[in-house]
């Protein structure tokens, strides 16, 4: 999950200790948090942080900002700044990994200075953490360009060159606007592959934006709740099934007023808890908020999921089926079912948008013998909208995501 404790000016981020019970209650197993260089904001990311981590939370920890990169040598300085204070403030054994800058290519940039600043500051970030044995296990990530909407980027993943020299895996941000949460994904990545050959890859931001009905003006899609609230738990799975780590974006709405962009009040509403105001009293969850936290919680297991030995066969649906089967360290099985399909569409002229039909179909599965099963459903209840014991059984899959646990 994305977070902004170190956004303590203006913002609804400055109640830390009411955002990180929002994590907690949400379950996230990870985050994604900047580490300022400024004394105040470092503490309010200390204190946010070591409280996520009693409870096991890891940490993606970006380090560097491409307009302080003015050298390799100042970017060595940097690294061993942010270095030093990690070492002495934090417990390594939950830091995740350590990614480059910030979507270096975003609009009005040169494409020569950012590249070259990028270059420096992945040398930097990778040479003088591997200089450090403390840090073996903690993962050099690499920068997550700004998407440009597609195909757009392959002019900077070309400018940027190969970096896998310098990384452990590539990063990338993946947002769907008003689609599936597996549209494009794997285009996307292929465009970004030049940059990190043949390393693996985290999708370290991607969500949805319900800012409908707060004045948004501009081109970029938007959902409402009701949506955001299906595609939520499948844009989890989606990245699962990929085999990549995925953070979503983000935890909080922003409360009015907004600054006077369209970009300002598009990002508003990614959050996943509604903040009407900045009193965090007047927060509350949003239904995708709830269809997280359930999944999080039917899928979270302290010895980890393995792959699945249940030999169970599945037919029926058709080309927009999904499964994803996990595997217990209680014995039992997660079976998760979707359909891959567009719920919304939004019309940027009009400012206006509508819900698609889906037709729902049934899909039949058989297990090795009969077997107990409790059907879920994350994105409507906590508890199983079936029970039953049985050989074969047909569900049938809509819009929304179904979570079958069996044995």
């Amino acid at each position: 999950m994305n977070c902004h404790l170190s956004f303590l000016s203006e913002s609804v981020w400055v109640n830390t200790d009411a955002a990180v019970r929002w994590l907690l209650q949400l379950g996230v197993g990870a985050v994604r948090q900047y580490l300022p260089t400024t004394e105040h904001g470092r503490a309010a990311v200390k204190q946010g942080m070591d409280r996520l981590g009693e409870s096991g939370v890891r940490w993606c920890c970006p380090t560097l900002v491409a307009e302080d990169v003015k050298s390799l040598d100042i970017a060595r300085a940097a690294v061993n700044g942010q270095l030093d204070w990690l070492q002495a403030n934090t417990d390594l054994a939950l830091l995740d990994s350590l990614p480059g800058p910030n979507e270096p290519n975003s609009e009005g940039r040169a494409i020569g200075d950012w590249v070259q600043r990028t270059r420096w500051a992945m040398q930097a970030l990778w040479e003088e953490t591997r200089k450090r044995p403390a840090f073996d296990d903690v993962l050099v990530q690499g920068p997550p360009l700004n998407m440009k909407g597609g195909l757009a980027v392959s002019p900077d993943v070309a400018a940027l060159g190969d970096l896998s020299q310098w990384l452990d895996r590539g990063d990338a941000h993946i947002y769907p606007g008003d689609n599936d949460p597996g549209w494009l994904v794997d285009e996307r990545l292929a465009l970004l592959e030049p940059v990190h050959p043949g390393k693996p890859v985290c999708v370290s931001e991607g969500g949805y934006t319900t800012s409908i009905g707060r004045g948004y003006d501009g081109g970029a899609d938007l959902v409402p709740e009701d949506v955001a609230n299906l595609y939520a738990p499948k844009h989890l799975l989606v990245h699962l099934l990929g085999g990549r780590q995925f953070f979503s974006y983000e935890l909080l709405d922003e409360p009015p007023p907004y600054k006077d962009d369209d970009q300002a009040t598009r990002e508003a509403g990614f959050g996943l808890v509604r903040t009407p105001t900045r009193d965090p009293a007047t927060w509350q969850a949003k239904p995708s908020f709830d269809a997280v936290r359930r999944l999080l919680a039917l899928v979270r297991d302290g010895d980890g999921h393995q792959p699945a030995d249940l030999a169970l066969q599945i037919t029926g649906g058709g080309n927009t089926l999904r499964t994803v089967l996990l595997h217990g360290s209680d014995g039992k099985h997660l079976l998760a079912i979707w359909q891959a399909v567009k719920l919304y569409e939004w019309d940027g002229n009009t400012r206006r948008g509508g819900y698609l039909p889906v037709e729902p179909f049934p899909v039949t599965i058989t297990l090795p013998q009969p077997l107990p099963v409790a059907v879920y459903e994350p994105s409507t209840k906590d508890l199983p909208v079936d029970r039953f014991t049985a050989l074969t059984f047909t569900e049938t899959v809509g819009a929304a995501l179904l979570v079958l646990e069996i044995g």
